[in-house]
């Protein structure tokens, strides 16, 4: 497994965990200090706004999972990968997505995320 494959599971277990203490270590661990997460919903910069972001995601969407979705394609850099938000047990994943993320240092410094699949809201 590539130290870039390693980071993107770490980036996606954060997402996924729920104990503040454990997903804010794990987010000073993958990003670098002053990282940006960004995607058509959403401008969070640093720790603090993308640990935000990581609640309010888990708030909406409570029991679901992040999952890779295929393999992380990687050069220089960047990498790039696709993600489904399921809920467990569930046939089909809710929400579908992908990131390209830019490592610095062998951290994630942006990462620009696109959703190709999103709930149509009731």
């Amino acid at each position: 497994m590539t130290a870039t494959r390693q980071l993107v599971e770490r980036y996606l277990q954060g997402w996924n965990e729920t104990d503040p203490l454990r997903r804010r270590a794990l987010i000073e661990d993958v990003y670098a200090e002053h990282a940006a997460y960004v995607d058509p919903m959403i401008d969070a910069r640093g720790w603090e706004a993308i640990d935000a972001t990581i609640v309010a995601v888990q708030g909406m969407f409570p029991g679901h999972v992040f999952t890779l979705a295929g393999e992380v394609d990687a050069h220089h850099d960047m990498a790039r990968f696709h993600w489904h938000l399921t809920k467990p047990g569930a046939d089909e994943p809710l929400v579908i997505g992908f990131d390209v993320a830019v490592l610095d240092a062998g951290r994630i410094r942006q990462v620009h995320g696109f959703l190709d699949k999103v709930p149509v809201a009731a």
